[in-house]
């Protein structure tokens, strides 16, 4: 017994098709200023980065998570990383979250801390589909004179951390 497949394409019109090529070249472009701005990446669940930046958690044995094809950590209590910065220029913390399609928006009760301070809580976004990324700044004080920083992800009571896929130290004003 054979399956047939058959192929579904979708029919727009030439305004349609444009739009869709330049919301193509604006992420193209959006992902070239964000990897030139970034100053420190680490991909939570990837070994050797999260070796680098002396990742370290509470639980201990924290799991590494798995989701469209990418690791990630999640789930109560807190983790952290040691990430570089560079304290001549605005700087911030792009976090990259997902929300698989068919299924409710990642959810969580967390903040993102730089060296125990607070500076930024997530926010669910429920408009969007895939991997998106929120952007926390990080105030001129906590980085002055500073080489590298603690950006700790930490459960709030009652709560979790939703998945995390990427973190990054980031050029505020090059983005």
């Amino acid at each position: 017994h054979r399956r047939r497949y058959s192929n579904y394409f979708d029919v727009i019109t030439t305004a349609e098709f444009d739009a869709r090529v330049g919301a193509l070249a604006a992420e193209r472009e959006r992902v070239r200023r964000l990897e030139a701005a970034t100053v420190a990446l680490v991909h939570p669940g990837v070994a050797a980065e999260e070796t680098g930046a002396s990742y370290a958690s509470e639980p201990a044995n924290r799991p590494v998570g798995n989701a469209d094809g990418r690791s990630n950590r999640a789930g109560g209590g807190w983790f952290s990383y040691q990430l570089a910065v560079d304290a001549e220029a605005p700087m911030a913390i792009v976090v990259t979250y997902l929300n698989e399609i068919g299924l409710l928006p990642a959810a969580g009760n967390f903040e993102i801390q730089v060296d125990g301070t607070a500076v930024g809580s997530f926010e669910p976004k429920p408009d969007a589909v895939g991997f998106w990324d929120a952007s926390y700044q990080i105030p001129a004080t906590l980085i002055r004179g500073k080489a590298k920083v603690t950006v700790r992800f930490q459960a709030t009571q009652p709560g979790r951390i939703a998945p995390v896929f990427a973190v990054r130290i980031v050029r505020a004003n090059a983005l």
